[in-house]
């Protein structure tokens, strides 16, 4: 698959996650302002964003060496770095995993640089599950609330040595924002949605 197929493919996935986002923080817009809930949430982005980081920089270090040209191009981290210290930083990041992770997502075979990255890839995600469980745990009981599928499926990932559970990492945003509304995070899927936005205004205007 070429790099502009895996692109689109990437994109349309994504475009998937955020749709379901746009309509739960729509669908949430009544809800008046939880003062327990933005910490908590600020700490699991700080945990999510470690993930986005490590499996970034590993891919990034070993991408030279090898010899895939359907390998992510390193423009792309290029990119990355121009953003540094902004609010797109993250959504750049995220976007840049999910395009590393393209391959697995599509349910394709994993190309070189995937394939030498996921194993620490997954101890990462599955350190990110072990760490969340406290600080959820103990907003849902400081709230009065109970999630047990939630926290049943975080125990569960925490020690899961499958590829899926980087799909559950991927997707954790929006299944933490269905099961808890008040713990939105940041939206990681910025980027995605202005590439989308670009390419149909790109289409409109080619008729």
């Amino acid at each position: 698959m070429s790099r502009s197929e895996r692109s689109l493919l990437l994109l349309i996935s994504i475009a998937c996650c955020a749709l379901g986002l746009i309509c739960l923080a729509t669908a949430d817009s009544s809800r008046g302002y939880n003062p327990l809930a933005r910490p908590v949430a600020e700490a699991i982005e700080r945990l999510y964003n470690q993930v986005l980081h490590s499996t970034i920089e590993d891919a990034r270090q070993r991408l030279p060496h090898l010899n895939d040209s359907e390998a992510i191009d390193k423009q792309y981290f290029d990119d990355l770095d121009s953003t540094l210290g902004n609010e797109d930083y993250y959504s750049t990041a995220y976007y840049i995993f999910a395009w590393i992770n393209s391959q697995l997502m599509a349910q394709q075979r994993p190309d070189k640089l995937l394939l030498e990255v996921l194993p620490g890839e997954k101890a990462a995600i599955r350190n990110f599950f072990h760490k969340v469980r406290p600080p959820l745990e103990k907003y849902l009981q400081r709230s009065h609330q109970s999630r047990p599928e939630l926290i049943a499926n975080v125990t569960r990932w925490a020690g899961q040595q499958q590829d899926s559970v980087v799909m559950s990492y991927i997707e954790f945003p929006r299944s933490l924002q269905a099961q808890i509304p008040e713990l939105q995070l940041m939206d990681y899927t910025k980027l995605a949605k202005a590439l989308i936005e670009g390419v149909a205004t790109g289409i409109w205007g080619s008729l």
